[in-house]
């Protein structure tokens, strides 16, 4: 996500942080799916741009495009709270799908 200052990045990394929002996030993300939910919401911020890592639980499936689509809704409900806010990629080199990565350990 690209913030409109470094205020704002980290107020959204502050906001992340309590169980309120991630509620909130977890019941927007649930809701597109009977099978997938959101375990944890952690991010990382360089400058305005602010890398958030959803972790999920997809039962015996895959579940790619249900955490897209469980991802996109959750979003909205960060584009609600933070004005002016721009969604600059729904996955990236943070995702770690069928990828070995140190961000798993």
């Amino acid at each position: 996500l690209r913030m409109t200052s470094l205020a704002q990045a980290e107020a959204l990394q502050n906001w992340l942080a309590t169980p309120e929002a991630v509620d909130r996030l977890r019941a927007a993300f649930n809701s597109t799916t009977r099978f997938g939910k959101l375990d944890t919401v952690t991010c990382t911020a360089a400058g305005r741009t602010v890398y958030i890592r959803f972790r999920c639980q997809t039962g015996d499936a895959m579940g790619m495009n249900m955490i897209s689509k469980g991802v996109n809704e959750a979003l909205t409900v960060i584009l609600d709270e933070f004005e002016g806010v721009k969604v600059m990629a729904l996955s990236g080199n943070f995702c770690t799908d069928k990828k070995p990565a140190a961000v798993n350990w």
